[in-house]
C-alpha cells in the first residue's frame, strides 16, 4: 500500500484538490500505522472493519460514505498511479455533461507469472513516470483488456456489456451516480470477484456511460494471488450476479466465466451472435 500512497503524493494535482480514503478490510498488518505516516503529505482518512473474511464491497462502501469529493476514484492497494492520473480523471469528468465513469489503463495487470521478474526490473516504484514508459514498450505488460480496447477502437460505451471491463483496480465514478444506484452490493462479501461488474451493470442500466480513459495510466504491482481459489469464488459470485439480473448478457457472462478467468473472452461478440440466433429462430 505504501507504493500506492507514494504515487498519490507524487500526483501533479494540487493536494488540496483531492482526499485519500483508505478502506481497510480487516487487515492484520500495520496499515493504520502506514496511513498515519502520510498525514503530513496527504489529506488522508482511514476506515477499518473487523476481519470477517474477504469483504471488499462493504469495505469500499464504508470508504465511500466517508469521502467528501464529487468524484470517487477507486485504486487497489497494489496499483501505482502515473503522476498525471488524477488530473486526467478530473478533466474527463469535467468534459462530460451526461453521467460517465472512467476505466483507467493498467499496465502489468494479471501478467504471466513467468514474466514477473522482468516486470519488477522494469518498475521503479519511486518513479511511476519512467516505469510506465518502460512497460509501454513491452506488449506482454499492456492492460490485459487491450486486445478488446483495440478491437472496439477504445469505444466501450456502445457495447452491450461495458460492465464486463468495469474492474475497481482503477476507475472513477461521480459520487452522485454511486448514490443513485446504491453503492456496492454487500451480498458479494465473503468471496472474491464480480461485485465491481455488478456495480458497473447497475450504472450502465441507469444510463451512466462506461468509458475507457487511456490517458489515466497506472501499474499493477505484483503481489501473491491464489488464482484457483479466486476462480471458484468468482464463479459463485457470478451465479449470484446472474440470479439477480438474468439477462442474455449475465447468462453469457456466467457461461464464459471460467474460460474468461484464464484468457479474456469477448462477451460482446458472443452475445451478438446469441441475439442474432434468437431473432432468426
Amino acid at each position: 500500500m505504501g507504493y500506492t500512497l507514494d504515487s498519490l503524493v507524487s500526483q501533479n494535482t494540487n493536494k488540496d484538490r483531492f482526499e485519500v480514503v483508505v478502506g481497510d478490510d480487516g487487515s492484520s498488518d500495520e496499515t493504520a500505522q502506514v496511513v498515519e505516516a502520510y498525514r503530513d503529505s496527504l489529506n488522508i482518512k482511514y476506515t477499518f472493519q473487523e476481519d470477517k473474511g474477504y469483504r471488499p464491497a462493504s469495505a469500499r462502501n464504508k470508504a465511500i460514505r466517508l469521502a467528501e469529493g464529487a468524484i470517487c476514484l477507486f485504486v487497489d492497494s497494489s496499483v501505482i498511479l502515473h503522476p498525471d492520473c488524477i488530473d486526467e480523471h478530473i478533466r474527463f469528468h469535467k468534459s462530460h455533461v451526461s453521467p460517465v465513469s472512467a476505466i483507467g489503463y493498467v499496465y502489468g495487470f494479471d501478467h504471466n507469472e513467468e514474466s514477473e521478474d522482468l516486470l519488477m526490473r522494469l518498475v521503479d516504484v519511486k518513479n511511476p513516470l519512467a516505469s510506465v514508459k518502460n512497460l509501454s514498450k513491452h506488449k506482454i505488460f499492456h492492460d490485459i483488456r487491450e486486445v478488446h480496447y483495440d478491437k472496439y477502437n477504445d469505444v466501450l460505451e456502445n457495447l452491450r456489456a461495458p460492465w464486463y471491463y468495469f474492474w475497481t483496480c482503477h476507475l472513477s465514478i461521480a459520487a452522485r451516480d454511486l448514490a443513485v444506484v446504491g453503492l456496492f452490493d454487500e451480498g458479494y462479501d465473503g468471496r472474491w470477484g464480480v461485485e465491481d461488474n455488478d456495480l458497473g451493470f447497475r450504472l450502465h442500466r441507469h444510463g451512466v456511460k462506461i468509458c475507457l480513459l487511456r490517458r489515466a495510466k497506472s501499474i499493477h504491482y505484483p503481489h501473491g494471488k491464489n488464482k484457483p481459489a479466486r476462480q471458484r469464488e468468482g464463479f459463485a459470485n457470478c451465479q449470484y450476479f446472474n440470479r439477480k439480473f438474468n439477462t442474455l448478457e449475465t447468462r453469457t457472462f456466467l457461461d464464459i466465466y471460467l474460460d474468461a478467468a484464464k484468457s479474456l473472452v469477448d462477451l460482446h461478440e458472443i452475445c451478438a451472435r446469441a441475439a442474432t440466433y434468437e431473432v432468426i429462430s
